[in-house]
């Protein structure tokens, strides 16, 4: 059966509850550290049916190791404490671990404002990556079936479309004809790519943590959007659909938990582009957060509704960026499709069941 989202619920409603915010504390770049690291550093593919093939990683052997190649974790680790942001993104997450550890535990959700803060520039240098990778033609339209998702065994079309567009980081797939592009994302936007990465790899082990079989720190999806005006909004969606059936057979879900970074240093209420969580713990069941410049959000894949309010910008520089990064589950996500029916009022009454395998 398939199901079209009627108009009412192509604006999500309005709803207000408290948020819980933890302040990332200040700290400026080592002085005296060396300039950027040159050498692209790349997100593994996740194993989706957009990206189902597993690349083959390189091992590079140093000259430290003394027995072989250094393990892909391991050596994903040290690639980005060898940036800047590499540092910076593990101590902020390091210094404020416990509170957000606590906010996904207690409210299904986690707010940090100023995660990167303002002394070292880094958010101003994100944003302006993004916008030279939207103007150099990086950006797409969604295309109509990412904009498809199933909620049990029903299947929900967003039309949503409309003046947003999207970039997926690209990472290594073994294939010979994607290592230039690679290499002309990280030459236009390192510091996006070491963001995305340093996130993927510094959140992966304490957050696994509150998981069953923990959070891969080598496989993940990172997508810059833009919401440019116009209406321009993401419909109610969800980040996990049990699985699909790819000719390898059927593959489960793995997207566990999401990350969500805003890059809108103009940003003012009447600009719309919120985002709303529905299925997190709070009296209403949902929450609204503004896109303000560096904020960074995090909330279950797995348990959570969200969407974003039509964008009301009217001048370039008021177009709304960000960066999602779903972060993957070593193992089976314990997928219940009820935490995402009631929802969708179209669902409510209906039978709900894991879609067949």
């Amino acid at each position: 059966m398939a199901l079209e989202l009627p108009t009412s619920l192509r604006t999500p409603p309005s709803c207000a509850p408290r948020t819980w915010t933890t302040r990332a504390p200040l700290r400026t770049a080592r002085t005296g550290a060396s300039t950027w690291n040159r050498r692209p550093l790349h997100l593994a593919l996740a194993l989706v049916p957009w990206a189902f093939r597993r690349g083959t990683r390189r091992h590079v052997v140093r000259l430290w190791a003394s027995f072989g190649p250094t393990p892909m974790a391991e050596e994903q680790k040290q690639d980005i404490r060898s940036t800047q942001i590499g540092s910076r993104v593990s101590y902020v997450v390091l210094s404020n671990m416990q509170p957000i550890l606590r906010q996904l535990d207690q409210y299904g959700y986690s707010q940090v404002d100023g995660f990167l803060g303002d002394a070292n520039g880094y958010p101003e240098q994100i944003r302006a990556e993004m916008k030279s990778l939207f103007d150099k033609g990086f950006f797409e339209e969604e295309p109509e079936s990412d904009a498809q998702f199933k909620v049990g065994p029903y299947r929900i079309t967003n039309q949503d479309r409309e003046h947003r567009f999207r970039y997926r980081i690209k990472g290594r797939s073994g294939e010979e004809r994607m290592e230039q592009l690679i290499q002309n994302q990280y030459e236009i936007a390192p510091t996006v790519v070491n963001f995305a990465r340093s996130l993927l790899v510094s959140f992966a082990r304490p957050l696994g943590e509150l998981t069953e079989s923990g959070l891969s720190n080598t496989k993940g999806i990172s997508e810059l959007f833009v919401l440019c005006g116009q209406g321009a909004r993401y419909d109610r969606r969800v980040s996990n659909v049990y699985g699909w059936q790819t000719e390898q057979g059927f593959v489960r879900d793995p997207r566990k938990l999401v990350a969500i970074y805003f890059s809108n240093p103009n940003y003012r209420e009447e600009l719309g582009g919120v985002l709303q969580l529905e299925g997190v713990i709070t009296p209403t069941g949902a929450v609204r957060i503004s896109p303000v410049a560096d904020r960074l959000v995090l909330f279950w894949a797995d348990k959570t509704v969200w969407s974003m309010t039509p964008s009301r910008s009217s001048m370039i520089s008021e177009h709304q960026y960000g960066i999602i990064m779903h972060m993957m589950a070593k193992g089976d996500v314990d997928y219940d499709p009820q935490n995402f029916a009631r929802w969708f009022p179209e669902l409510r009454d209906m039978p709900m069941a894991k879609p067949m395998s």
